[in-house]
């Protein structure tokens, strides 16, 4: 069986913690005895919260349903029960989470906490009441968590134009790399450190070719809409150039990918095999040999300052 490597969309069932159930205690005196339950503690409330540590969302494929704890109950003496300590589901950096019918009810792009399902209120002791009043339960929902990988770059094109020779370059990344196409089958993003800047790097699998039922990126072109930059790779070898743009640009909008507000960088890679010279608005490149990746790296920083 093969082994899961990332997942970027789980449907998962929530149920904050039950109230716990006040008391009924009594307390006698030379009068008789006296209603002197106390009440009873708040149901947990369950949150999520995104985590930078956190890369995917394999970790919900066994378990699904999560329930918050019950409140304590009361007790004699009018003592209050204890309150349930809240859930905290941690979330890659990201996440969306969609209501059942796919409405957004919050994005965690930062590490922020966010209150999904309510706990219950404890149920009131019989203190000052005849009997005592029942606990609430727990708010329950459904919901879909939907990754977006938070990257500044794309690298998009189609299989075996190098895209995983570029990202182990730039990055401290190590794919797998092979003369044999469609050798990526999951997105692969890493850092880009150079002078005390940063920027994150996200390659695709690949999204045009020959054989469509092959192309794994196509699943995966969400993941381009927190992207700056786009960059479009090509292979040296395969003419012409602009075709392969119109290609790429068309899958794009076939999928209702928004590209027009990203700037798009036009890289011609595997410059090493050709005599011709590559035209000003394309930039040629060999990952290979490590050749223009410092001008590719300076151009990035450039538009991502813009």
């Amino acid at each position: 069986m093969e082994k899961v490597k990332f997942i970027d969309e789980v449907k998962l069932y929530l149920k904050g913690g039950k109230g716990g159930e006040g008391s009924s205690a009594k307390k006698r005196t030379r009068r008789g005895f006296l209603n002197w339950g106390g009440d009873g503690g708040k149901g947990a409330d369950i949150y999520f919260q995104a985590s930078p540590n956190i890369f995917d969302l394999s970790r919900f494929l066994n378990k699904k349903t999560f329930v918050g704890t019950s409140g304590a109950p009361g007790l004699p003496n009018r003592a209050k029960g204890r309150d349930a300590p809240d859930l905290v589901i941690q979330v890659p950096l990201g996440t969306l989470i969609k209501d059942k019918e796919g409405r957004v009810i919050s994005d965690l792009i930062t590490s922020q906490k966010v209150l999904i399902a309510k706990g219950g209120r404890g149920g009131k002791g019989n203190f000052r009441r005849r009997v005592p009043l029942p606990a609430q339960e727990g708010e329950c929902c459904e919901v879909l968590l939907d990754f977006r990988i938070p990257t500044d770059v794309v690298i998009l094109g189609e299989t075996n134009t190098g895209k995983s020779t570029l990202i182990s370059q730039l990055t401290n990344l190590k794919p797998k790399i092979s003369e044999f196409p469609f050798t990526t089958q999951y997105p692969l993003w890493g850092v880009v450190k150079k002078d005390y800047k940063v920027f994150t790097i996200l390659e695709l699998p690949a999204i045009i070719g020959d054989k469509k039922e092959k192309l794994i990126g196509l699943k995966y072109l969400k993941h381009i809409s927190r992207a700056k930059i786009l960059v479009f790779l090509l292979d040296a070898q395969r003419f012409p150039y602009q075709e392969k743009v119109f290609r790429i640009k068309e899958v794009l909008s076939s999928n209702k990918i928004e590209y027009g507000s990203k700037y798009t960088l036009i890289v011609v890679n595997k410059i090493d095999k050709i005599r011709e010279t590559i035209s000003g608005d394309h930039l040629g490149i060999s990952a290979k040999k490590k050749i223009g990746i410092e001008d590719l790296v300076k151009k990035i920083f450039y538009y991502l300052g813009r």
